[in-house]
C-alpha cells in the first residue's frame, strides 16, 4: 500500500449522526492521531476501518481506488482496541499463540514479540496474574503479531508505565522506520505531542482540524512565551527590561532578579528580538516557549463551536 484514504465518512446510528462528512488521508511512514472529546467519532472511525461499521455515505480509497474492507485488508491490520480482554486462565504465551494460529502467524514469531513487549520473563504466567500495563503490553504484542501494514491502536497508553510507554514508543518508531501506516487514537496529548506527524481533530462527529502540531498551532495563533536570562553585570540590562516593558506588545510580563519574562502575539517575535539585538550584552540566554498541544486542543474545540 502507497496511500490510504477516508473519503467524505457519514456514519448514522438511528437518530445520531455520529461522523458528518469526515474524510482526511493515513499518513504513510507517519503517525496519524485522532484526538477529539468522548463522542466525537473517533471510535467509529475505527470502526469503519475495521469493518465494523457501514458508512451511509463515503468510502475507503487506497492507492487511488475505492476499497472495500474485505478479508484481504484486515490480513493487513494490527489493532489494539481501547479495552483488551483474554482468557484468565490462560498465559501470555498461550494467549499469542492462540493469534498467531488465527493469523497463520509462524510459532517462532510468538518468542519475538514476548521479547519486544518485554514479557519474556512473564510468558508462563497466567494472565489473571497481570497487572493492567502487562495487560495493554500483550495487547500491543497482538497488535504486531503478525507484523501488519497499517497499525490501528485505540487509547494505546492506558495502564502504561515507563517500561510499558517505551515499549509502545519503539514500536511506534519502528513503524515510521518500515514506512508503514498508524492510526492512533489517544487523549493523552502532552505524551502523543513530540510522536505524532499528523493530528486529526473531530468534534461532534464533524472535522475541525487537520494538521501537524505546529499546523495547529498556527491556526490558533496562540500566545508564546519569551525567557531571557540576563547578566547581571551589563550596563545594558536594565535599558533592555525598560525597552521591553515600554514596547507596548506585551502581554504579560514577570521580571524576577536576573530572569525576564515575557508573553507575547507569535507574529511579535521578530521585533522583540530586535529589541534583544539592540541590548545585545544584556542577554545571555534566550527560550522560547510554545503553547502546548492541550492548549491548542482547547482553542481549536471553542473555534469550532
Amino acid at each position: 500500500m502507497e496511500t490510504i484514504e477516508l473519503d467524505h465518512l457519514t456514519v448514522d446510528y438511528r437518530a445520531v449522526r455520529a461522523l458528518d462528512d469526515v474524510g482526511f488521508p493515513i499518513e504513510k511512514g507517519g503517525i496519524t492521531m485522532l484526538a477529539g472529546p468522548n463522542g466525537a467519532g473517533k471510535s467509529t472511525v475505527i470502526r469503519v476501518l475495521l469493518g465494523l461499521v457501514r458508512p451511509a455515505r463515503g468510502r475507503l480509497v487506497v492507492d487511488g481506488k475505492p476499497a472495500g474492507v474485505t478479508n484481504a485488508w484486515k490480513e493487513r491490520l494490527g489493532y489494539l482496541p481501547e479495552a483488551v480482554a483474554f482468557a484468565e486462565n490462560l498465559s501470555g504465551r498461550q494467549v499469542l499463540a492462540f493469534f498467531a494460529r488465527a493469523r497463520g502467524v509462524p510459532k517462532q514469531r510468538i518468542e519475538v514479540v514476548l521479547d519486544r513487549i518485554g514479557l519474556s520473563e512473564a510468558a508462563t504466567r497466567k494472565v489473571r496474574g497481570y497487572s493492567r500495563g502487562m495487560r495493554q503490553r500483550l495487547g500491543l504484542g497482538i497488535a504486531i503479531l503478525a507484523d501488519p501494514e497499517f497499525l490501528i491502536l485505540d487509547e494505546p497508553t492506558g495502564g502504561l508505565d515507563q517500561e510499558g510507554l517505551t515499549v509502545l514508543w519503539d514500536i511506534l518508531r519502528e513503524w515510521r522506520e518500515k514506512d508503514r501506516f498508524v492510526l492512533l487514537s489517544s487523549h493523552d496529548l502532552t505524551l502523543m505531542e513530540q510522536r505524532v506527524s499528523r493530528i486529526c481533530l473531530l468534534k461532534q462527529g464533524q472535522l475541525c482540524a487537520l494538521g501537524t502540531p505546529e499546523e495547529l498551532r498556527f491556526m490558533t495563533r496562540l500566545p508564546i512565551r519569551v525567557k531571557f536570562q540576563l547578566d547581571a553585570a551589563s550596563e545594558e540590562a536594565p535599558i533592555f527590561v525598560d525597552d521591553v516593558h515600554n514596547w507596548g506588545q506585551v502581554i504579560c510580563l514577570d521580571h524576577r532578579d536576573n530572569h525576564l519574562s515575557v508573553e507575547i502575539e507569535p507574529d511579535d517575535l521578530l521585533s522583540l528580538m530586535d529589541i534583544r539585538n539592540r541590548n545585545a550584552a544584556a542577554v545571555k540566554r534566550i527560550r522560547v516557549e510554545e503553547p502546548g498541544l492541550d492548549l491548542v486542543y482547547d482553542s481549536l474545540l471553542k473555534k469550532a463551536g
